[in-house]
C-alpha cells in the first residue's frame, strides 16, 4: 500500500509473525533518524496480523522516523534584522 509517499508492505517472517517492510515511492533512499541512509526499513517487532505490522509502520511514518526535521532555527535570520552596528530596528542607542 501506499502511504504519504512512502510503499509499505507486509512480509510474513516466521508463520504468524508479520513485519513490515517501508520503503519511499520515488525509489529514493530512507533518511532515518540517527541512522544513515537507507533503501528499506523493516520493522522490527512481530506483530500479529499483517494489518497490525502495516500500522506500526504507519506509526513510525507519522512519527517523522524516515524524514528530515525541517524546524530550523530562527536566530540566523533575527540576526541578520539588525544594521551594521548590531542595534536592532526602531531602537536608539545610547
Amino acid at each position: 500500500m501506499e502511504y504519504k509517499e512512502f510503499i509499505i508492505t507486509a512480509i510474513e517472517q516466521e508463520s504468524g509473525k508479520w513485519r513490515a517492510c517501508v520503503q519511499r515511492a520515488n525509489g529514493k533512499p530512507l533518511k532515518a533518524t540517527g541512522r544513515t541512509k537507507l533503501q528499506r526499513f523493516i520493522t522490527g517487532i512481530d506483530a500479529p496480523s499483517p494489518n497490525a505490522a502495516m500500522i506500526m509502520a504507519m506509526d513510525a511514518i507519522d512519527a517523522g522516523t524516515f524524514t528530515r526535521s525541517t524546524v530550523r532555527s530562527t536566530e540566523k535570520f533575527w540576526r541578520r534584522g539588525g544594521d551594521a552596528r548590531g542595534v536592532c530596528h526602531g531602537e536608539e542607542s545610547g
